[in-house]
């Protein structure tokens, strides 16, 4: 008689809610090293300026009417005027960014991890990460502007808006808010199955 032998498989499914935040946590990375790397957060005239450096034009304008304090015209330098809010715009920012890229690592050891327990503490701490990355970016971009309005007077021009750079970032933080939505949404962190396989040996002498 055939002697039979069963076995039990567990299957594990990864859910699309996680691959698609890990990508919205990927984009955010990419675009806050951009809004970071650039000096386009504000501009006028001929003028503008980033968390780290200011610039100016080569234009005409920015020879005939410069800005006060700014770098002569075609050239950048370090941000020289009383700005505290910025460097504290940029530190929430670079922290911002740290703590995406660790969500981000976090995210992907979860999906790689076959341990169900160890999923569970990649993914909440991916989740928290993410939140607070969020909170993070968001009192930033609140506070550079209205820090800016206040202070508008140390640049000595009084007609501004708001460049690339700065429209950047904001999409970095709603990047993240949606990686953090869907990890939240995302409340089964797998699909686990369990599939029985029944497997029937002949007898030797039919060997």
């Amino acid at each position: 008689m055939a002697a039979q032998t069963t076995t039990i498989e567990t299957v594990t499914v990864v859910r699309p809610l996680k691959i698609i935040s890990l990508i919205c946590l990927l984009i955010s990375i990419i675009l806050l090293i951009i809004c970071l790397s650039t000096n386009y957060w504000l501009r006028t005239k001929s003028f503008h300026t980033g968390l780290f450096r200011e610039c100016s034009d080569g234009s005409l304008s920015a020879i005939m009417s410069p800005i006060p304090g700014a770098p002569s015209a075609g050239t950048c330098h370090g941000i020289n005027r009383d700005a505290s809010y910025i460097t504290a715009v940029a530190v929430l920012m670079l922290i911002g960014l740290l703590a995406t890229a660790i969500a981000f690592i976090g995210n992907v050891l979860g999906l790689k991890s076959n341990d169900l327990h160890r999923k569970h503490v990649f993914y909440k701490t991916a989740t928290y990460l993410s939140l607070f990355t969020v909170l993070l970016e968001l009192i930033a971009l609140i506070i550079f502007p209205v820090c800016f309005f206040v202070r508008m007077n140390n640049y000595g021009y009084r007609t501004w808006e708001f460049d690339w750079s700065y429209g950047v970032a904001w999409g970095a933080m709603l990047f993240t808010f949606g990686a953090s939505l869907l990890l939240i949404c995302d409340k089964e962190h797998e699909e686990v199955y369990y599939k029985e396989k029944t497997i029937y040996n002949p007898p030797t002498e039919f060997a």
